[in-house]
């Protein structure tokens, strides 16, 4: 496969994001708004504009209400991502993204979208389909629409797989699992949704790790869980590693898993090594952190930043 060779993004329920920013978020009462965005978002959508910045060839696909997609459209020409996405009829969803910037952390309120019908569905496992070759990436990423029922995720990476293109899933609840008892190449949870996914509690780093092991032993062969503030572990059946950014000054935690995938699979499109692909990761992660929009720097100034990443082999 040559490195040219896109990487699919699906975002099967995108949002338009409204992100707005408090001093501090107190329920049940009146808040001045000291930051305000809008933007064209969902999970596949950040990942592909994070690829695109990184200079990566990326196709978004999924479904998006024809009602208000100009503002997808504009940002996909912005970025240089090819839109392949299936139009519906009626809006995509609104998400709302309250950030508390005393304690920096995100509220989020997410609406219902348009959904698509049973013909709409078959439409775009076409057209994914025959985008998809041996050794392509593509990732499903988010929640579903409304109506939609797992099982549909399933066929479609059982679908994917036997054309031997790789599959990546960034999702939760009973889409994830329905992904992971499909069968999959990698997965990023957050502890959170680890802990949900195999239905243990994780009450500490060491049980993080344990139940990383046992998934990439059992289940997944790539894993990679998102741990705030402590960076990001990086797990296979061969090696694992907890990766950090130095300190940051971190404007908004939107969009930081996003980027840290988009940066991985990016590694993984060049070629690069395990520990590479998880230091491009973390770069990615960190640029998105420290800027209200997407951004990624170039040449020698992403250089520096790649040598300062913090990886750490843990024992087995």
């Amino acid at each position: 496969m040559s490195v040219k060779s896109p990487i699919v993004t699906i975002t099967l329920n995108p949002a338009i994001d409204q992100t707005v920013f408090v001093d501090q978020l107190v329920p049940g009462s009146v808040h001045r708004v000291s930051q305000s965005r809008r933007q064209a978002g969902g999970k596949g959508v950040n990942v592909a504009t994070m690829l695109a910045l990184g200079g990566a060839e990326v196709v978004a696909s999924g479904f998006l209400g024809d009602a208000n997609a100009t503002i997808f459209e504009q940002h996909f020409s912005e970025y240089g991502v090819r839109d392949a996405f299936i139009r519906v009829q009626g809006e995509t969803r609104m998400g709302i993204k309250i950030v508390d910037t005393g304690i920096n952390e995100t509220t989020d309120l997410n609406m219902v979208g348009a959904a698509p019908t049973v013909e709409q569905c078959a439409a775009l496992r076409s057209q994914l389909l025959e985008l998809a070759e041996p050794g392509r990436w593509f990732l499903i990423a988010g929640s579903l629409p409304d109506g939609m029922e797992p099982r549909f995720v399933a066929e479609l990476i059982q679908a994917l797989r036997g054309t031997g293109a790789k599959v990546a899933v960034d999702s939760s609840g009973t889409a994830l699992k329905a992904a992971v008892a499909a069968g999959v190449d990698l997965i990023k949870p957050n502890e959170h949704e680890l802990a949900e996914l195999l239905g243990v509690e994780l009450k500490d780093f060491d049980s993080i790790v344990a139940a990383a092991r046992r998934l990439c032993k059992e289940q997944i062969p790539n894993l990679i869980v998102s741990l705030g503030a402590q960076g990001a572990l990086f797990q296979t059946a061969e090696a694992e590693l907890l990766v950090r950014a130095p300190k940051l000054n971190v404007v908004s935690t939107v969009g930081a898993g996003d980027a840290l995938l988009a940066g991985y699979l990016h590694g993984q499109q060049l070629g690069e090594s395990f520990e590479d692909c998880a230091r491009r990761a973390t770069v990615y992660a960190w640029s998105r952190l420290e800027s209200l929009v997407p951004m990624l720097p170039q040449g020698n100034k992403l250089t520096k930043r790649l040598n300062r990443i913090s990886v750490r082999e843990l024992d087995s």
